[in-house]
């Protein structure tokens, strides 16, 4: 492999390393908590979901987990604020809150530059080779997330890194990797995604299918592996390129595939077609065990590669909003609007993907109208573009005197610019899959959509009725008053 480096902006950082450098730069920011002898079977799961519905809870350490050695740990809740997605993404603190989110996915993904991962010969990932009657799986201490699962899962945020039979395409995804045994685990990935188009590529041909899972990736290799990038996208280039360094890759002794040399935990092995095995439930993002149990392949572990005192990177589902939903919805946004404006929709002023509709099930666009049909152009676009299309319920449209970011603002522009019979449209047999809980358990390849018009009606908008408080006057009124709401701050009029 090959590799060009961009530099990085001269008011970032210098980029952390792994996973170890970034939680010394969220310790010394004063964003993690080490929490001491917290049982895998029910506490861990329990205090992620406390921290992911508790605005502003800090990242955790999970160490001393009773039955496993001082050392062997859990991280979760890593990108669970802008302060802690400042420091995965390289900001300056002045730039690490909502704003600054939102102006660095818009800035970047216009100029992103793919950046090849670098091959090295070895990596700290390689401290410890385990293989043959050495493999065993449940030496590492992994939770049980929620209490109805059906069983442990590795594999929340991990990496899921699978290679094209007929080409050079390397795909990292995350899905969800359940424990079955010392020596087995399973992948389970939802209809259409990149993972299942390539395992299903080998099994046709009647081959096994090789794959690297990485159950300790950095928080940014998260982000890049969950990011609902176009296919054939290397999503390792495209985390350098974020990054602003290459990142550098080893490969796998048995699979020859490529995977983070800085990884916590890596396990490689192999898909075998026919090879089934019970898996789930699993407590999903919409927040219910949506999909029950099923079979999925089972993945067949050959070696364990792991650093000393390995670190298992969590984020589990649930209810929304959860970690990753706080961290993707700048990402998703962006791609959206993007997508957007490269299919010809002119005069977006935003987009926002609700954490509280999991990031994913709503997308709100604001759009600045020139013309009669913008606004349904863009519902019907921004529905079905790449980054917005999987598993969607609701796309609604704005005026950009809405605030897109604020739910009430947005449910106001709802119930007095739109007429249901008017400006409500539904769309049929659009793209889902097994998470879905509102569709009949036997139909769920496929869901509806509802599209609103919630801009002001193009055909008089001239004699629509004046809003009480404009956007500009809220503004204004926080900016000579906004002091009265900070407890401690003292009047500036003097």
């Amino acid at each position: 492999m090959t590799s060009t480096r961009q530099a990085p902006s001269q008011d970032r950082p210098e980029p952390w390393g792994d996973t170890r450098e970034w939680i010394e730069r969220a310790t010394a920011a004063g964003q993690l908590r080490v929490v001491r002898g917290a049982t895998w079977q029910a506490d861990i799961g329990a205090i992620a979901e406390m921290l992911d519905h508790t605005d502003d809870s800090p990242c955790v350490l999970f160490d001393d987990i009773p039955g496993y050695p001082a050392g062997r740990r859990v991280i979760v809740n890593c990108n669970g604020n802008p302060a802690r997605q400042g420091i995965t993404l390289g900001l300056p603190e002045t730039d690490a809150n909502h704003d600054g989110l939102s102006r660095f996915w818009r800035d970047i993904l216009g100029r992103l530059e793919p950046i090849a991962p670098v091959e090295v010969a070895t990596g700290p990932v390689f401290e410890n080779v385990l293989e043959g009657d050495a493999i065993d799986l449940t030496a590492f201490p992994t939770p049980i997330w929620h209490p109805g699962d059906g069983g442990r899962y590795i594999g929340t945020a991990s990496l899921n890194i699978l290679k094209d039979p007929g080409s050079d395409w390397v795909n990292v995804g995350t899905y969800r990797n359940q424990v079955f045994g010392p020596t087995t685990m399973g992948l389970w990935i939802s209809p259409g995604k990149h993972g299942k188009l390539i395992r299903e590529a080998w099994f046709d041909k009647g081959e096994p299918c090789p794959v690297v899972v990485v159950v300790g990736a950095d928080p940014l290799l998260f982000i890049a592996s969950a990011s609902s990038l176009p296919i054939h996208v290397d999503e390792l280039a495209w985390a350098g390129a974020v990054r602003g360094k290459a990142i550098e890759v080893v490969r796998g002794k048995h699979t020859g595939i490529p995977f983070p040399a800085t990884a916590e935990i890596a396990i490689e092995g192999f898909m075998y077609p026919g090879d089934l095995h019970a898996e789930g439930p699993y407590g999903e993002f919409t927040g219910y065990y949506a999909s029950g149990e099923a079979q999925t392949p089972v993945i067949h572990v050959k070696a364990i590669y792991h650093r000393n005192d390995p670190i298992i990177l969590g984020c589990p589902q649930g209810k929304p909003p959860h970690e990753d939903n706080k961290a993707f919805a700048y990402l998703r946004a962006a791609q959206i609007q993007q997508q957007l404006e490269g299919a010809g929709v002119p005069k977006v002023t935003g987009v926002w993907c609700p954490p509280e509709a999991a990031e994913r099930l709503m997308t709100v666009i604001a759009v600045d109208q020139a013309y009669a049909g913008h606004a349904t152009q863009a519902l019907v676009v921004g529905g079905q573009v790449g980054a917005a299309a999987y598993i969607a319920k609701m796309v609604v449209v704005v005026d950009p005197d809405i605030d897109i970011h604020s739910l009430s603002d947005v449910m106001w522009a709802i119930m007095t610019r739109c007429d249901p019979a008017r400006d409500v449209t539904i769309v049929n047999r659009a793209w889902s899959g097994p998470l879905e809980p509102s569709t009949h358990p036997d139909h769920r390849d496929f869901n509806s959509r509802l599209l609103i018009d919630a801009t002001i009606p193009w055909e008089w908008r001239d004699r629509f009725a004046d809003p009480v408080v404009t956007a500009a006057m809220s503004k204004a009124n926080r900016e000579r008053w906004g002091w009265i709401l900070q407890p401690d701050a003292e009047d500036p009029r003097g």
